[in-house]
């Protein structure tokens, strides 16, 4: 049997009856949420209707880092273009570059979708952390932490991109009502007190992430 050297970044390797928590999960206490667990994941929940902006932690998502030539990344995306992303049900598709894509699906679901795949899908859920930003001005939370170009005229919904937000490398979807923002899983916590911080006077705050899309922050 070959040894999968990223194994570490599943947390399937946390083994059975491990309550998995989020890198933000100090901050999401120190909010007063309560908790609940999902998928086997420590989830925080807060009450009342969301702010506008939001943000919300989807860290607990899975998340398959997919890499192979260009023709297997034709035919395992079903010839998506370059920087562009696909919804099929609760699953999303992104394809950063002609041989590198991502697979973004409720964790559940991990396991089947990376076998799947086969050999070119690398589970690292737990290598990046997530948050999601949505509300009427995301965008103007984004200007505040990047020098990305969000306009909707180069970065509308079914689009993804990788760039520097906050000064961390970060992997982008829109998904048409939110962005989800993934970044390695030590700056999660950091990260997420950045955005909280750039959309202060924005009035910004958490929202509980929703069972709904793949992101789960979108209503």
């Amino acid at each position: 049997m070959s040894h999968d050297p990223y194994a570490f970044m599943s947390p399937a390797t946390a083994g059975n009856g491990v309550v998995l928590r989020t890198p933000m999960d100090r901050r999401h206490a120190a909010a007063g949420a309560t908790f609940a667990e999902r998928d086997g994941w420590r989830i925080a929940e807060y009450e009342g209707e969301p702010a506008d902006p939001w943000l919300a932690d989807v860290s607990h998502l899975g998340k398959l880092d997919v890499r192979g030539s260009q023709a297997e990344l034709d035919e395992l995306t079903d010839g998506l273009p370059t920087g562009a992303a696909r919804r099929d049900g609760d699953v999303w598709t992104l394809r950063l570059t002609p041989v590198h894509g991502y697979v973004l699906c409720p964790y559940g679901r991990v396991g089947a979708l990376r076998d799947s795949i086969g050999a070119p899908a690398i589970d690292v859920t737990s290598g990046l952390a997530g948050v999601a930003l949505g509300g009427s001005r995301w965008r103007e939370v984004m200007n505040r932490s990047s020098g990305l170009d969000v306009r909707p005229s180069r970065f509308g919904p079914g689009r993804c991109m990788a760039g520097s937000v906050m000064r961390v490398p970060t992997l982008i979807v829109n998904e048409g009502e939110s962005i989800a923002m993934f970044v390695g899983w030590e700056y999660g916590e950091y990260f997420w007190d950045a955005i909280i911080d750039a959309g202060e006077t924005l009035g910004i705050g958490p929202r509980t992430p929703v069972q709904a899309a793949v992101s789960e922050a979108v209503a």
